[in-house]
């Protein structure tokens, strides 16, 4: 009895076999419909906010099914810089007291009138706004009415009749040849005087106004009395 004949071995190279073949026709078809999928997924991403398509790629998931894009989520809930009204993505500046309101870019920060910045760090607040110190003493009223003065006034103050503010020693008889400091004072047509000039006396003149000059000058005289008042807090208003 003959024995049985064994099958005969063979090497088959990794080239020539089928199943490699098979596998890299059937990857190439799997990735493309995942590729497919995920255009389709990237497609259909809309804003909830502003309801367009996101293409670059830059969404937030919001609590639910929705998302929003990147501009939309920094407008709804990134603060806005008072000035320019952009949102601020990095540091802020604030008042940690509360009085200067709303946040601004670093850039923006300076005085709300001449936008200059403020190389000291040291602003002054009113209304809320930021202001250098010329610019807040003139928003408050607070610049000393002097012609040859005109500088904020931080401290004790002189208030005229009209409400006009001075610096104590500025307040002074209005004839050009007086500089007396004035508490107890006449206003005669607008302007303020010392009890001599108010009736006309000049010592400096050769001749006095006569009298019926003096007296009609006192008819329309009107006695009036500095106020004194301390503006030494800062922001304070009288």
């Amino acid at each position: 009895m003959s024995r049985p004949k064994l099958p005969a071995r063979a090497n088959t190279s990794p080239g020539s076999s089928s199943r490699p073949e098979s596998r890299q026709v059937s990857g190439g078809s799997g990735g493309g419909a995942k590729r497919r999928a995920t255009e389709k997924v990237r497609k259909v991403k809309a804003c909830l906010k502003c309801g367009e398509s996101i293409e670059d790629g830059k969404w937030i998931q919001m609590d639910g099914a929705g998302v929003m894009c990147d501009r939309c989520w920094k407008n709804m809930y990134l603060p806005k810089c008072r000035r320019c009204n952009l949102v601020i993505e990095k540091q802020a500046v604030s008042s940690s007291d509360g009085q200067l309101k709303g946040k601004y870019h670093r850039d923006c920060f300076n005085c709300n009138t001449c936008h200059k910045p403020f190389p000291d760090r040291e602003f002054y607040v009113f209304d809320g706004k930021p202001f250098c110190k010329y610019h807040y003493h003139e928003e408050n009223n607070s610049l000393c009415a002097a012609t040859l003065c005109g500088q904020p006034i931080e401290g004790p103050c002189a208030v005229a009749h009209n409400g006009d503010r001075y610096h104590p020693e500025h307040l002074t008889c209005e004839h050009p040849r007086c500089s007396e400091k004035l508490v107890d004072y006449w206003e005669v047509d607008g302007r303020m005087f010392c009890d001599k000039h108010a009736q006309g006396v000049d010592e400096d003149e050769d001749d006095n106004y006569p009298l019926s000059n003096q007296r009609d000058s006192m008819l329309r005289a009107t006695k009036r009395r500095t106020r004194f008042i301390d503006l030494a807090g800062l922001g304070q208003t009288s």
